[in-house]
């Protein structure tokens, strides 16, 4: 088989896993959903996500011609998954400090449109959405990128960083710019994760357990919020 042929492939499974979201991003900010079209929007979202996913996947496995264990895919273990979920909480913990001083610098976020119109769905879609992106964003962003872009062009932290830009850009559209600078840095800790210890089920499990452990506080704190009368 010609080298050329895995490298580009390499290329085009590049092109969609940091490209791809960028345009998606981009196309769908603006106003946000109604109360009535935020589950579909979701939906619509996350299976955008995963047959991106799937696509580079295949891609590496039949293009390449790579296992899944050349992006860290590799047999789950429990330690594996206790590692990740420990990760989860010490994550929380360094979102929150990240947010409080985003909070205090004063950067533009989004007038809580955003966070409203996620409080909106059922607690079962949130949870779904979480285990999702932990899923989707680590293959794309972390696992296939970093390993691709490193082999490209042969610099480990070029590919550790672009796609921790990526990451934290693709959120500021919806989110606003103070999101993205807290998710652009839990994106960092989960990339020195990933390098650290080449085991994505560990990045999987700590980026859906920050996301189930965001949404149920937020869930629970909102049943308390007094209506008005």
């Amino acid at each position: 088989m010609s080298v050329a042929r895995p490298r580009l492939a390499s290329l085009a499974g590049l092109g969609l896993a940091l490209g791809a979201p960028i345009v998606a991003t981009l196309a769908a900010s603006g106003s946000l959903p109604g109360t009535d079209d935020a589950v579909t929007a979701v939906l619509i979202n996350e299976a955008f996500m995963w047959g991106l996913t799937l696509v580079v996947l295949a891609i590496m496995l039949f293009g390449e011609r790579r296992p899944l264990a050349s992006i860290g895919l590799v047999r789950p273990t429990s330690a594996a998954l206790q590692t990740g979920a420990g990760l989860a909480m010490i994550l929380l913990v360094l979102a929150t400090i990240a947010g409080a001083i985003v909070q205090a610098l004063g950067p533009p976020t989004e007038a809580g449109g955003p966070e409203m119109m996620v409080l909106g769905l059922p607690l079962w879609l949130q949870l779904f959405a979480a285990v999702s992106a932990g899923f989707t964003e680590e293959i794309l962003f972390r696992g296939y990128a970093i390993e691709r872009l490193t082999e490209l062009t042969g610099r480990r932290w070029l590919g550790a960083l672009l796609p921790v830009i990526v990451f934290g850009a693709v959120h500021a559209p919806f989110w606003g710019l103070g999101h993205a600078l807290v998710a652009g840095l839990t994106g960092l800790w989960l990339t020195l994760a990933y390098l650290l210890r080449r085991n994505l089920w560990i990045n999987i499990t700590a980026h859906a357990g920050l996301d189930a452990l965001v949404f149920i506080a937020t869930y629970l704190a909102a049943l308390h919020i007094p209506t008005p009368a």
